[in-house]
Order: C-alpha cells, then sequence, then structure tokens
C-alpha cells in the first residue's frame, strides 16, 4: 500500500470508530462522539505526582470537550487512602448525586484517559 492509500484507510478506520479529527490545529486530538459528560478531578497530591499525574492532568485537557467535561485538580482525591494506586482520577458524571464518587485508579496514560472520557 502506499502512503496515500495507507493514510485514507486510517482516516476511515478511526471515522468509523466513532473519533474525528479536530478542527482547531491541535497536534494529536481526538474526540469521542459519545462522550462522557461531567467532571474529572486529577490527584495532584505528591504520589500521584510522582506517579505522572501532571502528564494525565494535560491528557485531559487536551482531550476532553469544554463543553461537556470540567478538568479540576485537587491535592488528594481519596484523602490518602488509595495514593498507592495513583494516579487517581474521581469520575463525576453529570447529575451524579455525591459527596462520594467513583474513583479511578492506575489513570496512567493517554489511553487511560480516552477509556474515561468514552464511557457513557
Amino acid at each position: 500500500m502506499n502512503v496515500l492509500a495507507n493514510t485514507i484507510f486510517l482516516i476511515l478506520f478511526w471515522s468509523s470508530q466513532g473519533f474525528v479529527a479536530p478542527n482547531n490545529g491541535s497536534r494529536r486530538q481526538s474526540i469521542p462522539l459519545a462522550a462522557f459528560e461531567g467532571t474529572v478531578v486529577v490527584c495532584t497530591g505528591p504520589t500521584c505526582t510522582r506517579n505522572g499525574s501532571k502528564k494525565v492532568l494535560s491528557h485531559f485537557q487536551e482531550l476532553a470537550s469544554p463543553e461537556t467535561v470540567t478538568v479540576e485538580t485537587i491535592k488528594c482525591v481519596s484523602e490518602c487512602a488509595e495514593c498507592a494506586l495513583g494516579p487517581n482520577v474521581e469520575v463525576r458524571a453529570k447529575g451524579a448525586k455525591g459527596p462520594f464518587y467513583p474513583i479511578k485508579n492506575k489513570v496512567k496514560s493517554e489511553e487511560g484517559v480516552k477509556a474515561i472520557l468514552q464511557q457513557e
């Protein structure tokens, strides 16, 4: 396959999987069509930061749709009960009642961020 045919194939494949390219000039952003709505709170406490939460935060800021997702930070989402499992992300779905929200542990990659943003 030549480069042009390969590129067209990839564009068609990813479009059929529910991803569209952004129209804002971003270098690698993909926006899921069926996206999570609500707030994600990324832990930036010392243990989660050592385990990569700053990178996770930047992935959320790049990939989350600002119309449907609010990205926040907090020094510790679990009051240190789950620090060893970090980076931790609290997931507050739109309409969910608190005060306790699900916490996703070991969110360390762009794929982990996408998995959270694609849940319905």
